[in-house]
Parts: C-alpha cells; structure tokens; sequence
C-alpha cells in the first residue's frame, strides 16, 4: 500500500513539474533568443550612426577602432560589407567572408529593403546577426555599405542550455521535497494502519485483552479501530458466556449422569433375567452418553480457553500410552508396537497440557476400531528439522480420499465403520493439536489403512 501511495504521488508530481516547466523553458528559451536580437538591434542602431560618419568621411581607420572597441566589450562581430566585399571586420568568430551562407543571407536580407533596420535570426545556424543599410552621402536610396552586428548562435544556445540546467535542478528539487512530503503522508497513514493490523493479528491468535489505537490517524481510521475493539468485547462476552456454559453443563451432566450409573449399578444382581440384560444395556447406552459429554465439554473448553503451552516428553508419552492400550491390544488380538527416532527419544514439543496424551487416546482408540483382529497398529516418532511427527499406523480397511477430508467434522462417521460413537474424536484431536500450534491430517497408509499424522513444534 505505501508503494502504491509513493509511486502515484511522485507520478502526479512529475506530470505537475513537466507541465510546469516545459512550457516555462520555451518561453525562457524564445525570449532568451529574443532579448539578444533586440540587444543586436538596438546596439547595431547606434553603432552604425559612428560608421556612418566615419565611412562618409572617409576616416577608415576611426571606423576601426570604433568597431574594434565595440567588439572587444561586448564579445561580438561587426562586419561591414561594401559592394559585395568585407570592408572591416572586428572581434572573434567563425564569420570572416561575404560569401559565408549566414553572412550572405543577411546581406540579401538587408539590400532587399529601403527600410532601415532589417533584423532577422537564425538559431538553427551558427550565428545570430542584425543587418542595417548604411546610406552613402548622396544616395539616399541606394545601398552601398551594410552593417552586420553578429554573435555565435553557441553563446545564446549555452545561456538556454544553462537556464534548463536550472530548470532541471529546480524540478529535480521540487522532486525530492515530494518525495519526503509523501513519505511523510503514507507514515502517517501506515503507522496506525500497522499497529491495527498487529492488534488484530493478537486479537485473532487469542490475546482478546489487546485492543487497536484510536486515537492516532485519520478519522476513518480512528473508526475502524473502535469498530476492531468494539468486535473484540464482544468477542469476550461471547466466549465468556461459552466457557459459563461449559462450566456449568459439566456440573450439571456429570451429577444426574453418575447418580444414574449408581442407580442401574444397584439393579445388576439380577444376573440371568431380561431385566438384568436391560440394565446392561442401560449402562452401555449411559457410558456412551458420559462419553459424548465429555467430548462436547472437550470441545468447548477448547474452543473458548487460550492455550498456554508447555514442553512435553514425546517418547514418555508414547511409552506411556503403550503401556495403557496394551491390554486392551492383547484381549483384541491386535499387536501394538513403536518405534522413536533415535534423535527424537529424549525429544520435547511445545503442546497444551494433557492434550499429546489425549490426542494418542482417540487416535489409537479409532485405529483399534478398525484394525482387524491379528492386525497391527504402530506408533512412529520422526524428528524432522524443528517439527517431531507421531504417526498412528493401522492396517484397516482405510478411508476413501474424500472421507479423509471430512473426518475431523465434528458427528462425522465413516459409511463402513461400526465403531458405535458419537464422531467427535477426530474433531477433538484437530482441535487439541491446532490449539498446541500443530497439524493433524489422515494418509493413506503403505499397508492400506490409515496413516493419522500430527505435526508439532519441537521445544
């Protein structure tokens, strides 16, 4: 955005200069060139009332000296030219014979008027002149001398030059202060915008009680940070009234739930009678109930509580959880084994507590369901540059891609499984693994099931 703000600044600014000065340079140019034909003329006016009476006086010499002084305090060329010929010359330059192209031209110039005074330039040649008649005694309408008052064209195109090399220099400054004023503008604009946008990323990475300026920039910035901190209340009293919710549901599930267990628990001595089946059945359907709560409540914490992270033992976790599922893999049938990098055994990755040991229990309870008897699930532990993976490995049926898509929706289940819960397991895996600043995906696995990987970062 500061770029954008920069470039169309100094772009207005350019156009603004360029249309400014251009026409500012010809017209410096045009009365450059104007001023000196007028100095020409006017000078050559009175130049040519001194030659006149020393030339009718046949005083040749005064008319030298008289040209020479001339020349030598102005630094240009007098030439007078009789019948065609170079009568005298004084002072520098290119133009030493009536058949030079620019001296002939003016000659022509100035016999063909009766006029006096014929003054004329030529800026794309070499020298700008004024041509006046000198009159002999007598002849008032006849021609007989002519006075040419020259300069190097160079002399005045050097002046232009040097008036657009000021030109250049002013825009050039003009240039530079815009670019610090549009510095000056685009910081003023993106300093608040830059701290809006920090507040908004700690606000959106959980830190609630950070708030945006409102009280620096321009209005409608001004607006837009009361709107973010207006948003992030209530934000707070949402999620406030989420984790009341979710305090209270739990006391308030858990008691009915466990006074209902004790209850059909006292009823189970009727061993052998349909009742007693009804009774077990009663607590099959009540465990379940308790354990889809727990996965709700679960989810709510997690949704509602920032996670504060700590460095957890993979390999004592997983050694842990062996030991735990092991039982379980034995009444199954089902062989249970892992396998920690040699690098990643003593290895720790930031993680919410409790939340490694939790994310193991739904993946190896969701592998156990569908792993068939004599099958294998596997734990694996790779340590790969900051980030340590854990894979649960099952050799099961597996899942179509687009089921692996859709297996951490939450009350998502797969169409072939016949696990009896309520698919809230993966969705509690995701949410506890995203909350540590990992990733969980599920891949297709070499031996045909399923490959659950999670990403964390190492501590």
């Amino acid at each position: 955005m500061r770029g954008r703000l920069l470039g169309a600044f100094l772009a207005f600014a350019v156009v603004v200069t360029v249309a400014l000065e251009v026409p500012l340079g010809l017209s410096m140019q045009t009365r450059q060139q104007s001023s000196t034909i007028s100095a020409l003329r006017r000078d050559g006016t009175s130049l040519s009332v001194l030659l006149s009476d020393a030339l009718d006086h046949d005083e040749l010499d005064r008319a030298v000296a008289l040209a020479s002084r001339y020349a030598g305090a102005t630094g240009r060329q007098v030439v007078v030219i009789q019948n065609g010929a170079v009568l005298l010359t004084s002072g520098s330059g290119a133009t030493r014979s009536a058949r030079d192209p620019a001296l002939a031209k003016a000659l022509k110039r100035a016999r063909s008027r009766t006029v006096s005074g014929e003054t004329s330039g030529d800026p794309n040649g070499s020298l700008l002149y004024v041509a006046l008649p000198l009159r002999a005694e007598g002849h008032a309408s006849r021609v007989t001398q002519v006075l040419l008052v020259t300069l190097p064209a160079g002399v005045v195109n050097s002046e232009i030059r040097h008036g657009w090399l000021k030109l250049g220099v002013l825009g050039l400054i003009v240039l530079l202060g815009a670019t610090v004023l549009a510095l000056a503008i685009s910081a003023s604009l993106i300093r608040p915008l830059r701290r809006i946008e920090a507040a908004v990323d700690a606000i959106g990475g959980g830190s609630l009680e950070v708030r945006a300026p409102d009280n620096s920039g321009p209005a409608e910035l001004r607006r837009l940070a009361g709107a973010i901190n207006s948003t992030a209340e209530r934000l707070i009293r949402l999620l406030e009234a989420q984790r009341s919710f979710a305090a209270d549901a739990s006391h308030q599930l858990r008691t009915p739930l466990t006074a209902l267990r004790l209850r059909l628990e006292n009823l189970q001595p009727l061993d052998g009678s349909a009742g007693s089946r009804d009774v077990t059945a009663a607590l099959a359907e009540l465990a379940r109930l308790s354990r889809l709560v727990e996965a709700l409540l679960t989810l709510a914490r997690g949704d509602g509580e920032q996670p504060v992270l700590v460095p957890v033992d993979v390999g004592g976790v997983v050694r842990e959880r062996l030991e735990v599922w092991r039982p379980l893999a034995d009444e199954q049938q089902l062989e249970l084994d892992a396998s920690v990098d040699s690098n990643a055994s003593c290895l720790s990755v930031l993680a919410w507590p409790e939340a490694l040991e939790q994310v193991l229990d739904n993946l190896l309870a969701n592998a156990f369901e569908a792993t068939p008897r004599g099958g294998r699930v596997r734990i694996e532990v790779h340590h790969r540059d900051t980030i340590v993976e854990i894979h649960v490995i099952d050799n099961g049926p597996g899942l179509a891609p687009a089921e692996r898509e859709r297996a951490f929706d939450r009350f998502w289940r797969g169409r072939t499984s016949g696990h009896e819960g309520a698919g809230l397991g993966l969705a509690i895996v995701e949410q506890l693994v995203r909350a540590s600043g990992g990733s969980a995906a599920l891949q297709a696995a070499g031996n045909g099931g399923i490959d659950a990987t999670i990403r964390l970062q190492a501590a």
